[in-house]
């Protein structure tokens, strides 16, 4: 049996990097029967697309002028049976450096503008490569809602990319990752989803638990406060508020 193939973005400057674990659990749970191709663009060179419309032109259709490390990701991407997109939340959107991949994704698309599905002007599509995609991102802020301008986002360059939108898998409140147990069955429930990816698509019953507060907001502004002072007397103050945490969850599991 052939393996699918999964392409990986993983998108997230820091090391080690919370989103890069969500990513990889993801992974962990679709199973045995994939082939992952996992790329790091800060760590690649990447350049961004200068709108020079070479790839439009008649000599060199779908090739572009750019000779530069994105040719390795757009192999895989015309091989690849899912795309798996992983990015912490950069003032509400991308990072630059993965903002950098997508617009290199200008590729796909071919000169004509032609009626789409949804009623919309639409370019037609290169490579015949409609891979199943997920978005998955974390962010520092503990309301959800920041997410919003995110997903709408990716939403629309999937419906743009030709790409099969799958699923999201998103965390607000990262910051408690460094709590212990807290986030042990958000970690479940990502191996879940991508279990569920590979079934179909994630569903939202499965993101929306994935996305629920381990603690008040008002408690998580209060922790990563005091999280960036560095004093001890606010990493007892940061102590005491996960283990508030802990209690409350174990109470109501």
């Amino acid at each position: 049996m052939t393996k699918k193939i999964v392409l990986a973005i993983s998108g997230s400057l820091r090391k080690p990097s919370f989103t890069e674990k969500m990513l990889d659990l993801c992974i962990e749970g679709m199973g045995e029967d994939i082939e992952v191709k996992k790329f790091y663009p800060h760590k690649m060179k990447i350049e961004p697309c200068n709108s020079c419309w070479s790839c439009w032109g008649k000599k060199n259709p779908g090739v572009c002028a750019r000779k530069d490390d994105f040719q390795e990701i757009l192999d895989v991407y015309k091989q690849a049976d899912y795309f798996l997109l992983a990015a912490p939340l950069y003032i509400f959107s991308f990072p630059a450096t993965v903002k950098n991949v997508i617009d290199r994704f200008f590729i796909l698309l071919e000169p004509a503008q032609v009626k789409s599905s949804r009623g919309y002007s639409e370019h037609p599509k290169r490579f015949g490569s409609h891979p199943k995609t997920v978005l998955i991102s974390s962010c520092g802020f503990p309301e959800v809602e920041n997410f919003y301008l995110l997903r709408q986002y990716f939403r629309k360059i999937s419906d743009e990319m030709g790409w099969t939108w799958s699923g999201e898998i998103v965390i607000s409140a990262s910051g408690v990752a460094n709590a212990p147990k807290l986030f042990d069955r958000k970690y479940e429930l990502i191996k879940k989803a991508g279990a569920e990816l590979v079934e179909g698509r994630i569903s939202k019953e499965t993101t929306d638990e994935i996305a629920k507060p381990v603690m008040s907001s008002e408690d998580y502004r209060k922790m990563a406060t005091a999280s960036f002072s560095g004093g001890m007397i606010d990493k007892i103050k940061t102590v005491s508020i996960a283990m508030k945490a802990i209690m409350e969850a174990n109470k109501n599991s």
